[in-house]
């Protein structure tokens, strides 16, 4: 595949420059940093990062972060402020916003009781008495999938950052990652591998609700494994 080699000799070049520093500050500077130097544009589409075709992740080694593989917003079965206000809490450095950020896995129920089920074709977001608040059915999560990742380029970098001067990544561990399993979704699901963050809050007096839906975080090594070919390029 041309653009598959065209990346790849790209990612060598940028690998024998060693530390580059960051052009942008925080968590989102490595992804930047190594788009702009393979010279593709930042986006927020829903498909795949390069032409449509192949998604690029980029992470530092060290630590076991995980990357937002896409978001969905689930159909909630109830009023979705009532829950904000029984399930959220206040935000210590705006006290006129109920949070509600949380992370979900299955088989993990969170402090506040909150948890996860697949049930049939579904997965359900379930309260602390068992009931059903949101459903997602399993078919749009694997859609979502085939949309963002038809094919994967993973990115590893080591990260350096000394006082008073900007963070430095040596991208230097690169994976292409094809032929998406999508049977092996609900099997991560299962095994508690990709997990789901809720990004919403609510203010108080207005009930101005800001939702961004549930973020889908996996691990680089977990995400491989969705994948039936996995190809060292760097």
């Amino acid at each position: 595949m041309k653009l598959k080699e065209e990346i790849k000799n790209k990612l060598q070049d940028i690998c024998d420059r060693g530390f580059i520093e960051t052009l942008r500050t925080g968590d989102t500077g490595i992804g930047f940093t190594l788009e702009t130097l393979l010279g593709v544009e930042e986006n927020n589409s829903s498909g795949a990062d390069i032409d449509g075709l192949i998604e690029l992740k980029a992470k530092r080694k060290e630590g076991s972060s995980r990357t937002t593989c896409f978001c969905l917003t689930p159909n909630w079965t109830s009023d979705i402020r009532r829950i904000i206000k029984k399930y959220g809490w206040d935000d210590p450095k705006k006290p006129e916003r109920i949070n509600f950020y949380t992370s979900l896995r299955y088989g993990a129920a969170t402090p506040q009781g909150l948890s996860v089920d697949i049930d049939g074709n579904s997965l359900f977001i379930l309260g602390r008495e068992g009931e059903k608040l949101a459903e997602l059915p399993l078919q749009k999560v694997e859609g979502r999938f085939r949309e963002k990742f038809p094919e994967l380029i993973i990115v590893s970098a080591d990260s350096q950052k000394e006082k008073g001067a900007k963070e430095k990544f040596w991208f230097n561990e690169a994976y292409h990652c094809r032929d998406l399993n999508i049977s092996r979704i609900t099997e991560v699901l299962k095994a508690g591998k990709l997990i789901l963050e809720a990004r919403m809050w609510m203010h108080k007096e207005t009930g101005k609700l800001r939702d961004r839906g549930f973020a889908f975080r996996m691990s680089s090594k977990d995400t491989k494994e969705l994948f039936g070919n996995v190809e060292r390029l760097v």
